[in-house]
């Protein structure tokens, strides 16, 4: 792993988490990324729509993901659902997906999501293990969708959290992605560069992390 200032640790049930700017999780000691909601192809499903977009924001997606893949140097990546968003959206992003897998022949799991139901089976040769329920690894349970009850501690994503950050005189205010722990649950967040954000408000005895640029910040 290499260590940038931008980076925070956050230690959780005994275990190294890198909490990265390019929004996703270095688990140390596992030497595995945890990314979450890339919804690749999001621009092709609008497109079939007949609304027009370029390519862009999944080729950018995929070039972060990269970059991180590259300077945690890992052996894994799961993903916590949403690795495409609907239909046509393997169809339209499926070249590049195919040259990234090529330079990337790490482990990849895929925890299935909400929107990875839409977008159909992935082509085998892209070697990717999808679990169509959540997956025990560790001290955690690994979940697309957040969820308070379970005996392990779990990790999950699907809400795309972010926070609102408003400056001292309470005139301007900004909403960065962020990564939210509670006391049994943490929600990552959204990979994607084309993704929204749902506002959260962090609790007592939360931690929160926001992403400003290069930068995770903890907020509590």
């Amino acid at each position: 792993m290499q260590i940038r200032t931008g980076d925070r640790i956050h230690v959780l049930c005994g275990q190294t988490m890198y909490l990265m700017p390019e929004r996703c999780l270095f688990w140390q000691e596992e030497q595995t990324l945890l990314a979450a909601d890339l919804h690749l192809g999001k621009e092709a499903t609008f497109r079939a729509a007949g609304i027009p977009l370029p390519e862009g924001p999944s080729i950018d997606t995929l070039k972060r993901l990269t970059a991180a893949v590259i300077r945690t140097k890992a052996s894994r990546l799961i993903i916590l659902g949403d690795l495409f968003h609907g239909d046509n959206s393997i169809a339209g992003t499926g070249p590049i997906m195919d040259a990234w897998r090529l330079n990337h022949p790490l482990t990849i799991d895929l925890i299935s999501g909400s929107h990875d139901r839409w977008s159909g089976d992935l082509p085998t040769e892209w070697q990717i293990t999808v679990h169509h329920e959540p997956l025990h690894f560790g001290p955690f349970i690994l979940h697309h969708y957040p969820d308070k009850t379970t005996q392990l501690y779990c990790l999950a994503a699907h809400i795309h959290p972010g926070v609102l950050l408003k400056d001292k005189n309470r005139v301007d205010s900004l909403r960065f992605p962020c990564f939210h722990f509670e006391k049994s649950s943490a929600v990552l967040p959204a990979f994607g560069v084309f993704t929204g954000l749902t506002t959260i408000k962090p609790q007592p005895g939360d931690a929160c992390y926001a992403i400003v640029e290069d930068m995770v910040v903890p907020l509590q």
